[in-house]
């Protein structure tokens, strides 16, 4: 039974990666789509490194479990480097288009001697050309 569900979770992680043909909520000028599409490459990418991990084991039948590590560290990598590559506003206008992104959050510490430390986060909330 336990390896019915194993080869389960590998058929779920390989539909997934392999669906290339997904359809994305975000339009193709939008950068939650390349956000969208890193995360997939970066699935593929580590279930391939999952995959060359379990051949270097003596028993690959009972870790399975390697393939699915991989796929999810994989796709959580490559989403966290396609947010940080996006870096954008929340809203962008371009000419007649408004699109709405991952606006980028960059956190600052500006020491003031001895009064301490202060925390200041800014996001940029509207950009575009007019």
């Amino acid at each position: 039974m336990k390896l019915v569900k194993q080869a389960g979770i590998i058929l779920v992680a390989l539909v997934v990666t392999f669906s290339w043909n997904l359809t994305s909520f975000a339009s193709e000028t939008s950068l939650s789509a390349a956000v969208f599409k890193d995360s997939m490459i970066g699935g593929l990418v580590g279930e391939l490194i999952g995959s060359s991990v379990l051949d270097l084991t003596g028993k690959p039948g009972q870790h399975l479990e390697y393939l699915a590590y991989g796929t999810t560290g994989g796709a959580a990598a490559a989403e966290a480097y396609g947010l940080f590559k996006a870096q954008t506003s929340l809203f962008a206008i371009q000419g007649d288009t408004v699109n709405i992104d991952v606006p980028l959050i960059i956190p600052d510490i500006q020491e003031k001697g001895t009064r301490g430390t202060t925390v200041i986060i800014i996001a940029e909330l509207i950009s575009g050309t007019f």
